[in-house]
């Protein structure tokens, strides 16, 4: 097999070198006292990893995801917040749903499409993030607390949108592959 990452011969899906650096993420408290689980802090192999999945279409990093948090969610329904409709159709991948429905393979759950995607979001990866503040409209109200899945936890600014639009009472905590690492960060972003 070879490594998700460089391309070397392996035997799992990241080789040695690449998972070292490959730095797991503590869960934390965000705003409205939701708790925020990444699987890995945004940087490394972590950071290519996600950047792989987002552009390129490159797979098996959901699955790692899923397996990384599993252990630390209860079983609950998962709900992807969408990628824009015009983003999903220039890399054909949406991230967060490829986790959402990973992770609810290995919770044995089920994937509820609560939020229409937008039309068009500009580009805001490695950008100013307070620029284009997403906004979010509901397909459906959940009938149960859900818990929120995205690809990457940075100022917080779409996950903090997508938790106003379904409502802080109905999201039981939130998922990511990626974090900004913790000294970025105070409780709160």
């Amino acid at each position: 097999m070879l490594c998700l990452v460089c391309h070397a011969f392996t035997r799992g899906q990241v080789c040695p070198g690449c998972r070292s650096t490959m730095r797991l993420a503590r869960d934390r408290i965000i705003e409205h006292g939701i708790r925020l689980v990444p699987a890995f802090e945004h940087g490394g192999a972590a950071r290519d990893l996600i950047h792989h999945l987002k552009y390129r279409g490159i797979g098996g990093y959901p699955e790692l995801v899923a397996r990384t948090v599993a252990r630390r969610l209860p079983t609950l329904p998962v709900a992807p917040i969408p990628r824009a409709y015009t983003r999903h159709l220039k890399y054909g991948v949406d991230a967060a749903r490829l986790i959402a429905n990973a992770l609810a393979g290995e919770l044995e759950t089920r994937v509820m499409n609560l939020f229409y995607p937008q039309l068009h979001t500009k580009r805001r990866a490695g950008r100013d993030h307070t620029a284009s503040v997403p906004t979010f409209v509901l397909k459906d109200d959940p009938p149960q607390p859900v818990i929120l899945v995205d690809d990457v936890y940075t100022t917080g600014a779409t996950v903090s949108a997508a938790i106003e639009s379904i409502g802080a009472d109905r999201v039981f905590c939130v998922v990511v592959a990626n974090a900004a690492e913790l000294s970025n960060l105070s409780i709160g972003d």
